[in-house]
């Protein structure tokens, strides 16, 4: 028995502050999660799966109107009409109390019940579904530990959105322990909730984040798409990855303690541009480029709008895109001990001002006001945001100490 395990593909999730990528690729960020459900609907069609689940977020939110739900109604009806059944367990973002609009199903399409844990047999396949979807959107049930136990003589598959044993990224629904998910002894367990691929169960009775469909933010970076779970009877799954997305997102982090003038950097972020675009295979690539370390290009890698016209310029050279690029470096220490006194005394007064809060708000008034409107209503940045503030604190005290250390050289 093939099963293809997906998760959170937050169909027609919105798109935020897509500004720097340019509208034509803000465009198609826009498109891609129906793209991946496409590609998803194809996946199990091509391997002949027998059974597809979908533990959680198939939508994201309430619908704007119509579209969405006929979209994926769509979608389903080649999979219906290959006989291919699909089960789903509303999640947080599409908890019946999210989805306030609905549309008739095709059949062999089931939406699990969300006042209590559901069994859905298939004879034809020797396998039964048991799960829960979410009725409300804030769950903070142990749903796992009133999962029914596996029925004998049946492959048994659960379905649960869940953050389990929890994640710094995720809101903490539906927690579990590792020893409830053991405790069920389903042949395989498909959990949806946190976005990154892996297990929290290993060996016999497997339980597996399959992450989302798509990556939707630089944050979400890397493949992205579903599980293949191949059951045999007295045999531990089989499970594999295929990816469906059709956008990527990807971190180009460079040490640049040895990078000692402009032609070395643009060569070294050209290679892993270069690097990150062949393992995207032709999908769309959007990149975030760190640059860290302690080089002598300090006070020039303060120039922002240098930074990213240069990182922009070898993107699309190489054939990626652009996100943001950001320097977090320092300059070599000096070898004149009162220049290097100098900077301590300047890194110590930028330490005690991120140290006071109330004396950074009162410089940071000013600008505010002249800034509002451009910087917190264009959706900058809010300096406001104790976070935004210590950011910029720190990259106002790296330009200052690289400026210092460049007239000092």
């Amino acid at each position: 028995m093939l099963v293809v395990h997906a998760a959170d593909i937050h169909l027609d999730s919105p798109l935020h502050n897509a500004g720097r990528i340019g509208e034509e690729y803000a465009q198609e960020l826009r498109r891609s999660t129906r793209r991946a459900l496409t590609n998803l609907v194809t996946l199990t069609l091509q391997r002949k799966a027998d059974l597809l689940v979908i533990a959680g977020d198939l939508y994201d939110g309430s619908w704007h109107d119509f579209s969405t739900g006929q979209f994926f109604i769509e979608q389903m009806i080649p999979l219906r009409d290959a006989g291919i059944p699909v089960v789903i367990a509303s999640g947080n973002h599409d908890a019946a109390s999210q989805i306030t609009r609905s549309l008739t199903l095709p059949a062999g399409i089931h939406m699990l019940a969300t006042d209590k844990p559901e069994s859905i047999v298939f004879d034809d396949l020797g396998a039964v579904v048991h799960g829960q979807g979410y009725a409300v959107r804030d769950v903070q049930d142990n749903l796992a530990a009133v999962y029914p136990p596996a029925v004998p003589e049946l492959i048994n598959v659960g379905v649960l959105h869940t953050a389990a044993t929890g994640s710094p990224d995720h809101d903490n629904y539906a927690p579990c322990s590792v020893a409830n998910l053991e405790q069920l002894r389903y042949d395989y367990l498909a959990l949806g909730h946190i976005h990154q691929r892996g297990p929290v169960v290993e060996g016999e009775f497997p339980a597996y984040f399959s992450g989302n469909l798509q990556g939707r933010n630089p944050r979400e970076t890397g493949a992205k798409g579903a599980l293949l779970v191949d059951l045999n009877p007295g045999s531990p799954a089989k499970i594999s990855f295929e990816a469906v997305d059709v956008a990527r997102w990807d971190r180009i982090e460079i040490n640049a303690d040895r990078i000692a003038d402009r032609v070395a950097l643009a060569e070294a972020a050209r290679d892993r541009m270069r690097a990150a675009v062949r393992e995207a295979e032709s999908r769309t690539l959007i990149v975030r480029v760190a640059i860290t370390g302690t080089t002598k290009l300090a006070g020039q890698l303060v120039d922002d709008d240098w930074l990213q016209a240069e990182m922009t310029g070898i993107a699309t050279d190489v054939g990626a895109v652009l996100d943001k690029a950001t320097a977090r470096v320092q300059p070599p220490p000096p070898p004149d001990p009162d220049a290097q006194r100098l900077r301590e005394a300047v890194a110590g007064a930028a330490a005690a001002l991120a140290a006071d809060e109330a004396g950074t708000r009162a410089v940071v008034t000013v600008l505010d006001r002249e800034i509002r409107d451009i910087a917190r209503d264009g959706g900058l940045f809010d300096l406001s945001d104790p976070a935004v503030l210590r950011d910029l604190l720190d990259r106002a005290r790296d330009g200052l100490d690289a400026r210092l250390a460049e007239r000092q050289s």
